[in-house]
């Protein structure tokens, strides 16, 4: 049975979804083609970037961190992880657990990449490139990892302000945000949202694996 636990993966995926990630015209005569042509796009960026040596470890770290911070939407998904706590919570509790989420959904993924340079990405096949709606679109894709492994990777795409903004992922049909809203919404229930808080300051104090899991 496959472990979930494929940060470096998930990392990857979502870092490089800033490829033209300004949206497309809603005049354009074909907006799924160019969706489609989006999705192709990013899986050649993805494997021409992850074969190149040539930039070292400091430069990558610093250029991933930054395209993952540009092309996922963390605040929204931070709250809507956290659920109806976010709106009993003080403004001080939520700047410092949005601060945490930021730095748990940015810094753990680009560090657990650099923990695991064996791990790489062979191939990557688009399944389906789903119109979801005018404003947003999901994609399906197959990923063949250098020991032969296959995962099934998709991903959900926003626009927003112009831009193309990740909402969700799902490797093997395991979706990032449900699985964090039902941690973080129970332990919210027994602990509070300083219960939260507490535990992803321990997350990011140890740079642990990255998982979709955050347990």
């Amino acid at each position: 049975m496959k472990q979930i636990r494929h940060g470096f993966y998930l990392f990857l995926l979502l870092s490089f979804c800033n490829l033209s990630i300004i949206a497309h015209s809603a005049q354009a005569a074909d907006i799924h083609s160019q969706r489609v042509d989006f999705a192709n796009n990013f899986a050649n960026i993805v494997l021409s970037i992850i074969s190149d040596n040539k930039k070292s470890y400091d430069k990558r770290k610093e250029v991933l961190e930054q395209a993952f911070s540009k092309s996922v939407d963390i605040d929204w998904i931070a709250r809507f992880v956290i659920g109806r706590n976010w709106n009993n919570a003080t403004d001080e509790q939520r700047e410092k657990y949005l601060s945490l989420y930021r730095q748990f959904l940015t810094k753990t993924y680009v560090e657990n990449f650099a923990q695991n340079p064996d791990k790489s990405i062979s191939g990557i096949k688009i399944l389906n490139v789903n119109d979801k709606s005018d404003e947003n679109f999901s994609v399906a894709t197959e990923m063949k990892l250098t020991n032969q492994d296959i995962l099934n990777v998709s991903y959900l795409v926003y626009e927003k302000d112009g831009h193309y903004k990740v909402h969700d992922i799902a490797i093997e049909n395991v979706s990032l945000i449900n699985t964090h809203r039902s941690e973080f919404t129970t332990l919210a229930a027994s602990q509070g949202l300083d219960g939260v808080i507490k535990k992803l300051t321990e997350l990011v104090s140890s740079t642990p694996e990255v998982a979709i899991s955050m347990k």
